[in-house]
């Protein structure tokens, strides 16, 4: 999945595209908005564009930097199994907890293994549990090296605010009936 090919919400994958370009993308993100718009496509998208192994540059007006799609990278990215591309969903609870939580930041403590960054992606970061925040946050505040936290949530009211205060925001409205 690429920049190109998200549907809608040009101006944040741009804004993306040229911070990865430039090296200057924030180590924590909040993409928040409502749910189906596709925000977890982005995520993915940042991930794929960060690890991939030839990178397209300029290839749109907008985007300074873009995922091939093609390459060995972005196929594990896609397929859930890229060794520095970690995801956190839900439990059958609907819940984050912190053992969970701990896992994964003992899995950032150490360089990217395959890939130039190592990407945490939080799916629905509202389910984390008051614990599994609290845990988060010395790594949201001073994350390992080469490592970039991605959250995404349709309620960001439910982080608490020294989770999202330690987070770059960007809001995601709502699809155009022609997207």
């Amino acid at each position: 999945m690429s920049f190109a090919a998200i549907v809608g919400h040009r101006r944040l994958t741009t804004l993306l595209s040229r911070a990865i370009g430039r090296g200057t993308l924030p180590p924590t993100l909040l993409f928040a908005g409502p749910m189906g718009v596709g925000k977890w496509r982005v995520a993915l998208a940042t991930a794929q564009a960060l690890n991939c192994l030839e990178p397209r540059r300029g290839v749109e007006e907008q985007l300074a930097v873009d995922a091939c799609g093609r390459c060995r990278a972005c196929d594990r990215i896609a397929r859930g199994m890229h060794v520095d591309v970690i995801v956190v969903e839900p439990d059958e609870k609907a819940s984050i907890k912190i053992d969970v939580v701990r896992d994964v930041l003992s899995r950032t403590a150490y360089r990217p293994f395959e890939g130039r960054r190592r990407v945490v992606l939080v799916r629905e970061a509202d389910a984390l549990e008051p614990q599994s925040q609290n845990a988060l946050l010395k790594s949201l505040e001073e994350p390992p090296p080469a490592t970039v936290f991605i959250m995404t949530t349709a309620v960001p009211g439910a982080l608490l605010p020294t989770v999202r205060s330690r987070s770059m925001t960007l809001r995601f409205g709502r699809l155009t009936a022609a997207e």
